[in-house]
């Protein structure tokens, strides 16, 4: 098949979250199996300084409406392996900037006109393409808009070069809302701004014309696909989601295991994997002396965490965690949010100094460093589509301790439920659940047997793109 994928993020060129490991993974391994896959891409700074895009010559020249005025773009073309094409959408006036999105926690005033103008120069470019188009799948509100202009565009020019369009919402609480301004650079008819089209309490919602536009929907595990039409789940797209409940799938992502390999971890000191853990020991030992933890953590469980980016999407207070913490336990804490929403865990890591760590915009050596080390790693989010965070943690033998939600759900075995074959914890996503979950965690470290024979079967997990991508391959197949 021909497959475009289009997105804001794609592994291994640029990354802020797990959406440029499913885009750069699904993509990756589509191009092996045999599928002629191209993936469109902002020009970014770091992508275009990137000494593998050298050679990305110009194919399309753009001049595109945005409101009132005309702006230019172009787009490049890189082959970057067999049957896997890039095509860089380059305007440097939107793109040419330090970070992909914005500074940490934050975002650039002017997002939305920069996605905008990405999905008009990736819809003309289609519009122009030669050869027909199996699939577009399109990932996130960064391009939610383009099925509908590329549907749109088709009808005024009089083409039809792309088959079928499909959308993943990854996580439905980031959703590109803007003020009603905003309406007006998509140069789009009045009426799709209202409440079966854009419209979002007098703002205009790109998530949800993806939601609305594309012609299937994907989520990012069948748990996912399942929870998120449901009350409080899509930050107000429930009802949307509901009335396209049968155009909705869900299909796991998968793990990027050349990256993801504790077996050959360039960022470990130690390698590991199933059947041959002994360097896991190593791992926990130099990271224990690289955070400077309390001897008294030594025994004790290790226990890391990543935050989210929104407090709406934690299960609480988290100080409400330090009555299960005992006093040998050791929390590792990760965080990328703003600034306001990381002090209730600069708070809990200010209550047991020493103990309890806070690690805030870290590189990602510093992620597989903790992953190496920790001996569980604890979901903090009651909304979690991806199982992306689950599978690192079993991969790396961090034994998952996460709340029965989303992704992973799919690819936790709980060993309340199946003591002879769980690989982690699962618990209700509620402080009491938390609290539940953190005290198993920390009986189950103190049973080293069979805390190791639950650390192995983790180790043994598949969390392969090889293993997941056949199913999106036949997705797409059932619907041209």
């Amino acid at each position: 098949m021909k497959i475009i994928h289009v997105a804001s993020e794609f592994s291994p060129w640029v990354r802020v979250g797990h959406l440029a490991d499913a885009v750069g993974g699904l993509c990756a391994e589509l191009a092996r199996q045999g599928h002629e896959v191209s993936v469109f891409l902002p020009g970014y700074r770091q992508v275009l300084a990137d000494p593998r895009a050298a050679g990305a010559e110009s194919v399309y020249k753009h001049v595109l409406e945005l409101g009132d005025a005309s702006v230019s773009a172009e787009t490049l073309r890189l082959p970057v392996a067999k049957n896997l094409t890039l095509y860089l959408v380059r305007r440097d006036e939107s793109f040419d900037r330090t970070f992909p999105y914005g500074p940490p926690g934050g975002e650039y005033e002017d997002s939305d006109s920069r996605f905008l103008i990405f999905c008009k120069a990736v819809a003309d470019a289609l519009c122009r393409w030669e050869t027909p188009v199996d699939i577009l799948h399109c990932h996130d509100w960064p391009t939610a808009l383009l099925p509908l202009l590329l549907r749109l565009e088709e009808r005024k020019r009089g083409t039809g070069v792309v088959g079928r369009t499909v959308f993943t919402v990854h996580h439905p609480a980031f959703q590109g809302v803007y003020p009603r301004r905003t309406f007006g650079l998509t140069n789009l008819p009045e009426d799709l701004f209202a409440p079966d089209a854009l419209e979002f309490f007098g703002q205009i919602n790109l998530l949800k014309g993806g939601l609305v536009f594309s012609e299937v929907l994907l989520a990012p595990s069948p748990a996912a696909a399942r929870e998120i039409p449901g009350p409080g789940q899509a930050f107000g797209l429930e009802g949307i989601l509901n009335r396209r409940r049968d155009d909705l799938r869900g299909l796991l992502t998968g793990l990027d295991q050349v990256e993801w390999n504790p077996a050959a971890d360039h960022f470990l000191p130690a390698g590991y994997r199933a059947g041959a853990p002994q360097g896991k020991a190593l791992c926990r030992e130099a990271l224990s002396r690289g955070l400077a933890l309390d001897p008294a953590t030594r025994a004790g469980a290790l226990i890391a965490a990543e935050l989210p980016l929104m407090a709406a999407l934690g299960l609480g207070d988290p100080r409400e965690l330090l009555p299960a913490l005992r006093q040998d336990t050791a929390l590792v804490l990760l965080g990328t949010a703003a600034p306001a929403e990381m002090e209730p865990w600069r708070a809990l890591a200010g209550a047991r100094p020493g103990s309890v760590v806070l690690l805030e915009n870290f590189e990602l050596g510093v992620l597989h460093r903790v992953l190496g080390g920790a001996d569980f790693f604890l979901g903090t989010a009651r909304i979690e589509p991806s199982p992306h965070h689950a599978q690192r943690a079993l991969r790396y033998g961090a034994i998952p301790v996460m709340p029965r939600a989303g992704g992973p759900m799919d690819v936790i075995i709980d060993l309340g439920e199946h003591p002879a074959e769980g690989n982690g914890i699962m618990f209700e996503p509620t402080v009491d659940g938390w609290r539940e979950g953190l005290a198993s965690a920390q009986l189950l470290h103190d049973d080293g047997e069979h805390r190791e024979a639950v650390r192995a079967r983790a180790l043994a997990v598949d969390s392969s793109w090889e293993k997941f991508t056949p199913a999106y391959a036949q997705l797409y197949r059932e619907i041209i």
